[in-house]
């Protein structure tokens, strides 16, 4: 009953200095319900995307979002992008305070800015952004934001995501989609977005969709990407219409041949360049060296510069243009390659793909615009070789996680097809250390290590190679897990082509290796940086259990032993198998060393919500294992 009353009171002091009129969005009227995990709430979001007869468009926006903590001060800044076809008609903004009280004048330095919409190591580009990033001291507070943007539509409508992560919840979100009678829109609903409602008027049908109440997903250990679990609408046109190209949308074949038709004629060379290229492969012994051949070449001769110009930056610039220049984006160099290839008769293919390595999969079932890299497909005999032409230091062949395992669309003469890139398993996708200790009678050793990484566990060397000697350093000793250690030697390698090899080589002098307890010294088994993080057994579950990368992870330790000690006590082997992976550890004296073995083999896949605890009781057996302690005593 007092902190009612103490609330009455406090909304009466704030209604004395503020109309009833200005109060908006005050936390108060927000349901308990939505609070719950929750770090941010979308109050209301109304989008309206409309299009006419003559492909021109206008959308608008009208979204207030409640920030509970900071936690959610990203979610608060706005990003309106445009381009040298589109303008942002108006975009305005508001603030206010827990009570709903507009506190916008109060943020007197906070205006829209207009920056370039690319990474600064874009050349030239016409895309840009309005941006609105406020700062705030206090939580909770919300935002209110305002605007409108006049665009063309060629190949794609805006998607709509109300919900844009975890951990916030919504209390009401519509999107409404108006086109011409004429035009027939193509939708996919994804994670239980409501039933469409649908309307029309005049020459124009209205389909809108609403969202309510929808409360705040909290992020677990293992969870689904975000994608999996929020609520999300993909549109798309039927028709596509540009320039002289005029084609139905329906398929992923005709993606394809529009998309054909903005790189069609663009990779052109000049003749002394097909000179060149066929006297470098003169000499090839077969067609797999020969692509090789032409690929150092192109790394060699090029380096990645953004060029994000004319239809929404999705035209290569021409081959010989980046043959000229020495630079292009991941369009231009793509298409560059294919020209070099076609210079030697060999046939390759620009192909479109979503990359990075938690990305969104493609929905096969809907044909759309759900990409944004490309890469260049060459078919070899009964294989296919896939090249990353925007590094001039990826192996020959590799992908790695940026853009393995997913669908690629590739183009062909008679449009695209789907076609899923190369997929990396525990057994290629391997870590193998072999170490070696010289221990004293005091429990100080000098460690030599040489661990072998293949496929995309060789990323973690080539990372380190563009790194300066000093960095190397402080990004060693922050993963082995000896910070007061004194590093002697540390190389890295990197060698290999379609399946990378990395190797790390490193000499450390390692105070009190073993740690003393009265007259015993205790030795670590297993190295450190391979013990294995165990997340807290929440329950009850809610999300399935998603182990994203499958690996291997061996290491073999030959631990030489101090003339004045001996074992009084070696671990047992160890094997633990579950459908998660497999685990085995092996400790055993032989003369005066002490051998230890470790394998760590994990599957990658989907698992139900329910085997949690089993995956938990998995990994906590291995953590039992890997820190078990060999001891040491003097010999009698």
């Amino acid at each position: 009953m007092k902190s009612n009353l103490s609330f009455l009171v406090l909304l009466f002091l704030i209604s004395v200095s503020v109309k009833a009129s200005d109060i908006k969005y005050s936390i108060f009227e927000i349901p308990d319900s939505l609070k719950k995990n929750a770090n941010s709430i979308v109050r209301e979001s109304e989008t309206t995307f409309g299009v006419d007869e003559n492909f021109k468009s206008t959308y608008t926006v009208h979204y207030v979002l409640t920030l509970l903590n900071s936690k959610a001060l990203d979610d608060a800044e706005l990003r309106v992008y445009y381009d040298n076809e589109s303008t942002v008609n108006y975009l305005k903004f508001k603030i206010y305070n827990s009570f709903g009280e507009d506190i916008t004048r109060t943020f007197k330095s906070l205006e829209v800015t207009d920056e370039s919409a690319t990474p600064g190591g874009t050349l030239y580009s016409d895309n840009r952004c309005k941006v609105v990033s406020p700062i705030f001291a206090q939580y909770p507070v919300t935002v209110e934001y305002s605007y409108q943007v006049k665009d063309v539509v060629i190949f794609s409508y805006p998607s709509w995501i109300p919900v844009t992560s975890t951990n916030m919840a919504l209390q009401q979100a519509s999107y409404t989609l108006r086109t011409p009678k004429s035009r027939t829109p193509r939708m996919k609903s994804v994670n239980k977005v409501p039933e469409v409602s649908i309307s029309s008027e005049k020459e124009t049908n209205q389909y809108k969709w609403e969202i309510s109440n929808f409360a705040a997903i909290e992020t677990e250990p293992f969870s689904p990407p975000d994608y999996e679990l929020i609520p999300f609408l993909l549109l798309a046109p039927d028709y596509v219409n540009y320039n002289t190209f005029s084609n139905p949308f329906v398929s992923w074949n005709d993606f394809g041949k529009f998309l054909s038709y903005l790189v069609s004629g663009r990779d052109q060379l000049a003749p002394e360049t097909v000179v060149k290229l066929q006297a470098l492969v003169k000499n090839c012994a077969d067609q797999k060296s020969k692509i090789k051949a032409v690929y150092k070449y192109m790394q060699q001769r090029t380096r990645y510069v953004g060029v994000q110009i004319g239809i929404g930056g999705w035209q290569p610039t021409p081959a010989d243009f980046v043959d000229k220049k020495g630079y292009g984006d991941c369009k231009g160099l793509v298409n560059y390659t294919r020209a070099l290839l076609k210079a030697v008769d060999i046939n390759s293919y620009y192909s479109l793909v979503k990359s990075g390595n938690n990305s969104a999969p493609v929905i096969e079932s809907f044909p759309s615009n759900q990409f944004d890299h490309v890469i260049l497909c060459v078919p070899d005999q009964n294989d296919t070789i896939w090249l990353e032409c925007t590094s001039q230091k990826s192996a020959f062949g590799f992908l790695g996680s940026f853009t393995d395992n997913r669908l690629a669309l590739v183009l062909n003469d008679n449009g695209g097809t789907l076609v899923k890139t190369n997929v990396y398993n525990e057994g290629v996708n391997t870590s193998s250390r072999r170490i070696a200790v010289t221990m004293d009678e005091a429990g100080d050793a000098t460690v030599k290590m040489f661990t072998t990484n293949k496929a995309v566990q060789s990323e973690s060397v080539e990372d380190q190679l563009s790194e300066s000697p000093e960095d190397q350093r402080k990004e060693f000793l922050k993963h082995i897990g000896y910070s007061d250690c004194v590093i002697n030697t540390l190389k890295y390698n990197l060698n290999g082509d379609i399946i990378p090899v990395g190797t790390v080589e490193a000499e450390l002098e390692v105070p009190a290796f073993a740690s003393k307890n009265g007259n015993r010294l205790f030795i670590p088994a297993v190295a450190r940086d391979r013990f294995i993080p165990v997340p807290q057994n929440t329950t009850p579950r809610v999300n399935p259990v998603v182990i994203r990368n499958s690996f291997t992870d061996s290491d073999t330790a030959i631990i030489n032993m101090p003339a004045g000690l001996k074992a009084e006590f070696i671990p047992g082997p160890q094997r633990i198998e579950s459908k998660f992976g497999k685990y085995v550890f092996s400790a055993e004296m032989k003369g005066e060393q002490l051998f230890c073995y470790r394998m760590f083999e994990v599957h990658a896949g989907w698992y139900k919500a329910s085997e949690y605890a089993e995956f938990i009781a998995f990994l906590r057996k291995i953590a039992k294992s890997d820190q078990t302690k060999i001891v040491l005593t003097r010999k009698i």
